[in-house]
């Protein structure tokens, strides 16, 4: 009779505790969520009344070109952002997983791009892309090339480089634009330092004694880092896979600090889009009909990623 008692007291002091995070949770996230589905199939200024017009606003959002463009750009970014970040983020891991004087001080150095507020950082970038007096154009002058209007071309960054040898290519094979590659350029420099924490973590946690008894089979470095590094590295790789998927289709500031979508709408993104939307123009309900399309992307892409690769990950 006691022992039911005490668990009983137990059960109501846990739901006490986490009463107030469920309540906040529920305020903020559930009940929003829900009203933004609702608002997707109505018109609303955010001052006059709602009016339901059903799904007439995803019919208009998958006419509309402008929202094609901005769906385009997203998908463009996180193909550049995620393998290019991934990739640089595991081979800085591995070197600072190695045993070499000031370590620490490396560690830090690389993480503190990610201390750096976004808008802080844009700013940086916005001085390094600068097309008369910027660094990167001076550092590309040195090696002959023409400088460039990193953060104010529209055009596509093939089209740019194919052109610059004379060369003419098709207008759809021109890849992301100009602006956008900058933008995903300053993206991975602000990223990487997470990611390669994680993957450092990942990396230490790989038993030395592997390599070490795959040296004593003759096996070399590149061998090992297939055979060993890789398979047991995998469910950190996956994390990373999915979480850095997830973010690069949710990204704004870079956007809205650097281009605000220009020029041309080549650097437009579908956050930045249901932005603009909801309070430029105040089109909430359109809004809100592009967020829950953006939601459904994320999930197929997310769900798409389990089922492809979480099959192929050693625990």
């Amino acid at each position: 009779m006691s022992a039911s008692k005490y668990r009983g007291s137990d059960i109501k002091s846990a739901v006490l505790l986490i009463l107030p995070t469920y309540l906040v949770l529920f305020i903020f996230i559930i009940i929003p969520i829900f009203f933004a589905f609702f608002l997707s199939f109505n018109k609303w200024n955010l001052l006059g009344s709602m009016k339901f017009v059903g799904i007439s606003q995803y019919k208009k959002l998958f006419a509309s070109e402008e929202f094609w463009k901005a769906v385009t750009n997203t998908f463009y970014y996180s193909f550049i952002t995620v393998p290019v970040g991934i990739l640089i983020s595991l081979f800085l891991a591995m070197l600072l997983n190695s045993k070499i004087r000031g370590i620490q001080i490396y560690r830090t150095i690389y993480f503190m791009p990610v201390m750096t507020s976004v808008i802080a950082s844009a700013f940086i970038w916005q001085w390094i892309f600068q097309s008369q007096n910027g660094i990167l154009n001076y550092l590309i002058g040195l090696i002959g090339l023409k400088p460039l209007s990193w953060l104010n071309e529209p055009r596509g960054i093939l089209t740019v480089i194919f052109r610059s040898i004379g060369v003419t290519i098709p207008k759809w094979l021109g890849g992301p634009s100009v602006t956008l590659v900058a933008i995903s350029i300053m993206t991975i420099w602000k990223n990487t330092g997470y990611y390669m924490i994680i993957f450092l973590a990942g990396l230490q946690n790989i038993p030395r004694s592997l390599y070490e008894a795959a040296e004593i089979d003759g096996a070399g470095k590149v061998k090992s880092f297939f055979a060993i590094t890789l398979p047991i590295l995998s469910p950190t790789t996956y994390f990373v896979l999915i979480m850095s998927v997830i973010v690069s289709f949710q990204v704004f500031e870079q956007v809205a600090v650097t281009t605000q979508g220009g020029p041309l709408n080549s650097s437009l993104v579908l956050v930045y889009f249901i932005y603009q939307k909801a309070f430029k123009f105040l089109e909430v309900g359109y809004a809100s009909s592009a967020a829950f399309i953006l939601f459904a992307i994320v999930l197929a892409l997310t769900f798409f990623q389990v089922k492809l690769l979480g099959k192929r990950v050693h625990y």
